[in-house]
């Protein structure tokens, strides 16, 4: 029987020993090394087979475990467990910024050049439009335009300009506009459009929300319907909308509206509501309420046509004859001319609905002439019982005092010859004469009176007829136009 070999019996123990050691904490190299060498000695022993002094074995056995001593092993491994926090601090001073102040911060979003739209996963800017402060500049009856003036408040993400707060102890920091994206607005329907910042510089929050407020002047093209004016009410789109093309571009979503000095001139702006064509989310307008105070231009354009009428129905009751009449009438007709001129400054010269001021205009023009052209011919005939021209109806006279003068030379011949008659024969002749006249101008007189009242009744009843059709008209009739035909 083989004697047991002491050494190898003691490494054996040794290693089960340690094994709980190994198990709690990663052996260090010089542990790993220590049991290399102990491995290596023993298996020397063994091969050798040679065990005859104890005391040798012993002794070598005890040189061989000396490194394995565990305040010896446990140090390389302490020391690399301490060293490994150290380490990891460095590297958190090392991405930690040096300046973190709020110009630092504005200095590096600056620095990434965010001057292109921001580019999301479905290739669309959602862009809000929380709030729109709304103002009617005028309206131009003429052109058929009215221009207003819009403060709209803008806010859009772009994660590119987040940062973190925790380095950036900053919740907002103000860039400057020209450096940053900003939408582009523009008015679909709009004649002039300029738009501008309204500021230099804009608002960015850490998660990457950017507020901004852009003001806008348009001038838009709307047929505003005149139908009824002076007392015309319409309503008039602003659409407002942002580039896209084939699913790229960006999306408008809109908050609220508030209207601000309502009163322009002789238009009240009544109401503003937002409002998208035929539910579709790229067609966004303003529907503006437009409503004409009607004070202003009824006194200086309705009401003068008015008393001119009334005035030129008074003027029958002027004589015929002596021109006091035609004078008066002729006077009524130019002042009416001028203000038809000035109406026509104001008003557009056609569209779908025109004004039915102007058929009453123009009406009114007709009555007045036709009215001015009967007190002429009525005064002829209540002069002179004809129709015909001065020249004639004096040509005829002449021949009637031609004829009469032959027949008193006649007869002054036959009463030389036989004896001239007395001074009081002649008197009496001289006064049938002119009886004869008077009662001829005073028939011609009664049968241009009788004429010129049948033509008052006849104009009257014309007024009268007139006044309820273009009340009915004005009031109880109604033209629309479509405001949205710029779309289709």
């Amino acid at each position: 029987m083989r004697p047991i070999d002491h050494s190898v019996l003691k490494c054996c123990l040794f290693s089960l020993l340690l094994l709980p050691v190994s198990a709690a904490d990663p052996p260090s190299n010089a542990a790993i090394l220590a049991s290399e060498t102990t491995a290596g000695n023993a298996s020397n022993t063994a091969n050798a087979g040679q065990a005859p002094n104890t005391s040798t074995n012993t002794s070598n056995t005890a040189s061989t475990n000396q490194p394995f001593n565990t305040a010896s092993t446990n140090q390389p491994s302490n020391t690399a467990s301490t060293n490994q926090p150290s380490n990891t601090a460095t590297s958190s001073r090392a991405t930690t910024p040096s300046c973190t102040t709020r110009r630092c911060l504005a200095s590096m979003l600056i620095a990434k050049e965010a001057l292109s739209q921001p580019q999301s996963p479905s290739c669309i800017s959602n862009i809000s439009v929380p709030l729109i402060v709304y103002e009617t500049l005028s309206v131009d009856t003429k052109d058929l335009r009215f221009e207003s003036h819009l403060q709209v408040m803008l806010s859009w993400e772009d994660p590119d300009l987040s940062w973190d707060t925790s380095v950036y102890h900053h919740d907002m920091v103000v860039l400057p506009v020209s450096k940053i994206w900003t939408p582009e607005l523009h008015v679909t329907n709009g004649v002039q459009t300029t738009i501008k910042h309204g500021n230099k510089d804009l608002l960015v929050h850490s998660n990457g929300t950017i507020e901004h407020m852009v003001i806008m002047n348009t001038v838009v093209g709307c047929e505003v319907n005149l139908y009824n004016y002076p007392f015309a009410s319409d309503f008039c789109p602003i659409a407002i909308n942002v580039w896209a093309l084939k699913g790229c571009g960006m999306f408008l979503n809109f908050g609220n509206v508030s209207t601000t000095s309502a009163n322009r001139g002789d238009w009240l702006t009544e109401n503003v509501e937002l409002d998208a064509k035929g539910g579709r989310d790229d067609r966004n307008y303003l529907w503006v309420s437009l409503k004409m105070r009607s004070e202003n231009p009824f006194l200086s354009l309705v009401l003068p046509s008015i008393l001119i009428i009334v005035a030129d129905v008074v003027s029958f009751s002027l004589p015929l004859g002596g021109g006091e009449r035609i004078s008066f009438k002729v006077t009524l007709v130019l002042s009416f001319i001028m203000f038809l001129i000035i109406l026509n400054d104001l008003l557009p010269g056609g569209g779908q609905c025109s004004p039915i001021i102007r058929k009453h205009f123009c009406f009114c023009l007709v009555i007045l002439v036709l009215s001015t052209l009967q007190s002429m011919v009525l005064t002829r005939l209540a002069k002179c019982g004809t129709l015909w021209p001065c020249s004639l109806s004096k040509s005829k006279d002449s021949l009637l005092k031609d004829t009469d003068n032959e027949e008193e030379s006649k007869s002054d011949i036959k009463a030389s010859e036989e004896e001239k008659n007395t001074a009081l024969q002649k008197v009496v002749k001289f006064l049938n004469k002119m009886a004869a006249q008077d009662q001829k101008n005073a028939i011609h007189h009664r049968f241009a009176n009788k004429v010129d009242l049948i033509c008052f009744c006849i104009y009257l009843t014309v007024l009268i007829v007139y006044a309820v059709v273009i009340l009915y008209f004005s009031f109880g009739s109604q033209c629309k136009i479509n405001q949205l035909d710029f779309w289709s």
